[in-house]
């Protein structure tokens, strides 16, 4: 008997024989296993089991979904559960891309007990280092909140002091430090709502507004910005002005999407918000700026929250996006909508499309 560290694992394979052996071997050497010979089964178990630590998941599961297609499932439901994709040897090329797409690592067949167990710590410590690094960002977003109101609290005190005699330059001084404010607030709030998503614990608040009002509204934030620099912005509004969907979120997309492209538009430059009705159901929104242009292979990489890490630091490239887009996009997957981007490297210009579906008024649970 060899010592392991104690683990859940689950096995998903379509094979009776397969799932039964290395769960009775796994058993053997203490730990708690589980199998499913379907893709239906193996969800069912995790809904049952959260607390599952690693699932080995063979790619060919035969009828039904691939291997490859129920990983993101399982990472989405299981979000710390780390993935070991048990493939054939004709199947490899398949197992490096599933590394791709979110699996920690991919074992052979026939089952090789001495390379899994020396898998196990290492997928462990990586489910360990998921949850801290939530916790921990959940305690930071905490932490920050309450000296950031202090710092707001002084400037209101501090410029209604000074109102009567607050010079062009104070009050210029006062708008800086307020926007600076309000970027970390918007910041934080991202962190959090993320941290929400990943972990299933955000609830949409479902409403009707007006369009023009709301979208208004989150424009003006940055009219001065846009006026200063010599910027324009042009907007146009859809005939039909009612929209049903979470408010907060459909706000925070459009001023995460319109701050990059004012982030990215020189002085001079165009930044043009364009909403339109499709039909009854679907809201398409399109922000575009000059100024900058986005690469097609670069497209879905910078929706990463660590877009910062893969991409080329260059002039002409895209730079830091900080966790906007990611926000973005995970907000507008919540609600049922999806999000693209795409552009003109001869203008320059870059435009975020988004596309979002009226829903029902009510209170979800998500």
């Amino acid at each position: 008997m060899q010592e392991n560290p104690t683990a859940h694992v689950l096995i998903i394979d379509d094979e009776y024989a397969i799932c039964s052996s290395i769960s009775e071997l796994l058993e053997c050497h203490g730990y708690t296993a589980g199998y499913s010979m379907t893709a239906a089964e193996g969800m069912g178990y995790l809904r049952e089991n959260p607390q599952t630590d690693i699932v080995l998941l063979d790619i060919d599961l035969g009828p039904g979904p691939r291997g490859h297609e129920l990983l993101p499932k399982i990472k989405e439901q299981c979000r710390y559960a780390q993935v070991i994709m048990f493939t054939s040897q004709s199947d490899l090329d398949m197992g490096v891309e599933c590394l791709k797409r979110g699996a920690m690592d991919y074992l052979t067949k026939p089952f090789q007990e001495r390379k899994f167990f020396k898998k196990v710590p290492i997928a462990l410590e990586k489910k360990k280092l998921l949850q801290l690094n939530d916790l921990y960002m959940g305690i930071l977003v905490h932490d920050l909140n309450n000296p950031i109101q202090y710092i707001q609290g002084a400037l209101d005190y501090l410029q209604l002091s000074l109102r009567p005699s607050l010079t062009e330059q104070q009050h210029d001084l006062f708008k800086t430090a307020e926007k600076g404010l309000s970027q970390i607030k918007t910041m934080i709030g991202n962190i959090l709502t993320i941290s929400k998503f990943e972990s299933g614990l955000f609830s949409l608040n479902i409403e009707t507004f007006s369009l023009s009002e709301e979208v208004g509204s989150v424009l003006k934030i940055f009219e001065n910005e846009i006026n200063r620099s010599g910027r324009k912005m042009i907007v146009t509004y859809p005939l039909r002005d009612s929209m049903t969907t979470d408010k907060e979120l459909f706000s925070r997309i459009i001023m995460n999407v319109v701050g990059n492209a004012v982030r990215y538009t020189p002085h001079g430059g165009t930044i043009t918000v364009a909403v339109e009705n499709d039909g009854d159901d679907v809201l398409n929104v399109a922000v575009s700026n000059t100024g900058s242009f986005i690469e097609e292979e670069k497209r879905e990489i910078i929706f990463d929250k660590f877009a910062s890490v893969h991409l080329e630091r260059k002039p002409a490239a895209v730079l830091n996006f900080g966790l906007g887009l990611t926000f973005c996009k995970m907000a507008i997957k919540t609600l049922g909508g999806s999000i693209w981007v795409d552009g003109n490297s001869e203008i320059p210009e870059t435009t975020f499309h988004f596309s979002l579906k009226n829903q029902k008024e009510c209170n979800h649970g998500k």
